[in-house]
């Protein structure tokens, strides 16, 4: 795949960081009062483990062949003992590391093939199918009682349409029982598929789960849903899922966060599919444009997605970032709607808008960039972190931060909301902390916990490196107290940091309920 066609979501446009467009962890809690809801638990101990992308590195001499580094959790949460490095290369991996491949792009967490154990999907959106060019691809590597392993490991093309040149399958995952047999099915986005003619318009394959994992026999391909497919809509750039009417069948938010409104350019949409007994459906599908605000240019709303129930109604809820919100005369400061589920959906009804809370609204900041929502105190209410990676610290730039919102019977509020910069290390300029988020208990004590990445992070003298910070949960939200720092230095983590590799691109952690 072409290096410039994936990497422009690392170049600072206009001022705001673009990693922020759409990198938004894709399976988060939903209905989130029971941690069990968050389980990513690759080897069934009890404690959540995490997945962490670094699509950018290098396989020895092979440019951006992309790699998987996996932590495990424990009861003092995650370390890097027992860690695990995949690469294309990786014995019993299908297929074989190629220049910009980017494996690790797009990450996903769930139990595809029901056996109790969390199995990964691995985007590979550079993989070349047979000679089309950039296809794109997902590798499956399924759960066991000594954690993730390749046997039965599976290399699956996009399914339900035609497999084309630069389509970039597995750009954007996410997974959900959506036809509620209680196998695991998987979304996976494809912002760059042309629909008609219609160049980018985007589109989302679905793969169903099945005893046997992931399969493409009865997959699916949708395009925009409610809307109308146009250029550079890129449908599938963000993906959430949950139970938004409760029925027991989870369902799909689809962010098109380029999708034109009126005479608004780019001023963002989301697009929701719900499941059925058939899997999702058309039927009944909805688009909504910013809730909150005004729909302005380039807005970007739906660059990023995250599903939990707020308000412990028992219908999951969405947060879509609009990373790229002017707040008053301040532009790109950022912002996240907040829409709720009903019977009938989601819907605009009581639909909130927040800006950066625990600090100050600035140029640039990009509040909203990344997603995750999580019961991080424990009281049966879902709460929300949202990254700002443009975010000043001190005199470092962009060195990024991550606000918590939490969850109460109303809603969201920023009452008692909590802004973080980088833990367990110093806020540096350009490192985009909180870039990408995932969240899941690693350390098995009730409390949901934060990931956070910062793949702009230099380690030493390592540009770009890439890290990851943990927040621990606690009855009083999350803290800084017990947080660490990963890199792939740190002590059992394999790959050694290497200029721009880019550790912390992609994370995955919790898996959706219904």
């Amino acid at each position: 795949m072409r290096r410039v066609a994936v990497v422009l979501v690392l170049i600072v446009v206009a001022g705001v960081l673009a990693v922020a467009t759409g990198v938004a962890p894709s399976t988060m809690a939903v209905q989130a009062a029971p941690v069990a809801s968050l389980r990513a638990d690759f080897n069934n101990d009890g404690a959540d483990d995490l997945a962490i992308g670094v699509p950018f590195e290098f396989v020895g001499p092979i440019q951006d062949a992309g790699a998987v580094n996996v932590l495990y959790g424990s009861a003092d949460g995650l370390t890097g003992t027992g860690s695990q490095l995949f690469t294309m290369d990786s014995p019993g991996v299908p297929g074989t590391a190629d220049p910009q491949d980017n494996f690790g792009h797009g990450l996903a967490t769930a139990d595809f093939d029901h056996d109790g154990f969390a199995d990964l999907a691995i985007g590979v959106p550079g993989e070349d199918i047979g000679m089309i060019a950039s296809a794109g691809a997902v590798i499956a590597l399924y759960g066991s009682a000594s954690g993730l392993t390749t046997t039965g490991a599976q290399l699956l093309a996009q399914a339900g349409g035609a497999t084309e040149p630069n389509d970039a399958f597995g750009v954007r995952l996410a997974a959900g029982d959506f036809n509620h047999d209680g196998f695991a099915d998987l979304a996976g986005g494809i912002p760059s598929e042309d629909v008609d003619g219609v160049e980018d318009a985007g589109a989302v394959s679905v793969l169903p789960g099945s005893a046997d994992g992931l399969t493409r026999v009865g997959g699916r391909l949708f395009t925009q849903v409610a809307g109308t497919a146009e250029a550079g809509d890129e449908f599938g750039r963000a993906l959430a899922a949950g139970d938004f009417n409760h029925d027991g069948f989870a369902d799909l938010s689809v962010g098109a966060s380029l999708e034109d409104v009126g005479s608004a350019e780019d001023a963002g949409a989301v697009s929701v599919l719900y499941g059925s007994s058939g899997g999702l459906s058309r039927a009944g599908g909805q688009l909504f444009t910013q809730v909150g605000g005004t729909v302005e240019t380039r807005d970007r709303f739906g660059g990023a997605l995250a599903a939990g129930d707020f308000d412990q109604d028992g219908f999951a809820d969405l947060a879509a970032g609009a990373l790229s919100e002017a707040v008053g005369n301040t532009l790109n400061a950022g912002a996240v709607s907040a829409l709720y589920g009903s019977s009938g959906g989601l819907s605009r009804a009581g639909g909130q808008l927040f800006t950066q809370v625990g600090g100050a609204v600035e140029a640039d900041d990009a509040f909203g960039a990344a997603l995750a929502a999580a019961d991080f105190d424990d009281d049966g209410f879902a709460d929300l972190a949202a990254g700002a990676p443009g975010e000043d610290v001190g005199s470092g730039p962009r060195a990024g931060a991550v606000s918590a919102l939490f969850g109460t019977s109303a809603g969201l509020t920023r009452v008692g909301g909590q802004l973080f910069s980088q833990v367990g290390s110093a806020p540096e300029t350009n490192d985009a902390f909180a870039a990408t988020l995932a969240a899941a208990d690693f350390d098995q004590d009730g409390f949901a916990d934060l990931a956070a990445g910062a793949p702009f992070e230099a380690v030493g003298n390592t540009l770009d490196a890439g890290a990851v910070s943990a927040l621990y949960g606690s009855s009083g939200g999350l803290s800084r107290a017990g947080g660490q720092l990963f890199t792939q230095n740190s002590p059992g983590v394999g790959g050694g940091a290497e200029a721009l590799d880019n550790f912390g691109f992609a994370l995955a952690a919790g898996i959706p309920g219904p």
